[in-house]
């Protein structure tokens, strides 16, 4: 992990999660995947694609509904 995504882990994400995994980031982008607003932060910082997402359940239409934003 690099510099940047270890400071942006730092300053208040941590303030949700303890410790957070590539899956239970994803997990929770998927539960959450109607609040759009909250999880973009996290898959931009994960570099989620759009395959990962449909194979871990989620809609396509939700998942293009993020449109450019996951590859």
């Amino acid at each position: 992990m690099g510099k940047a995504k270890r400071r942006s882990l730092k300053q208040g994400i941590n303030d949700r999660f303890k410790y957070m995994t590539r899956e239970s980031a994803l997990d929770s982008v998927i539960k959450n995947i109607e609040k759009k607003n909250e999880v973009i932060d996290t898959i931009t910082l994960f570099g989620f694609t759009a395959e990962e997402m449909l194979e871990a359940g989620a809609a396509y239409e939700d998942v293009m509904a993020f449109g450019g934003l996951v590859g």
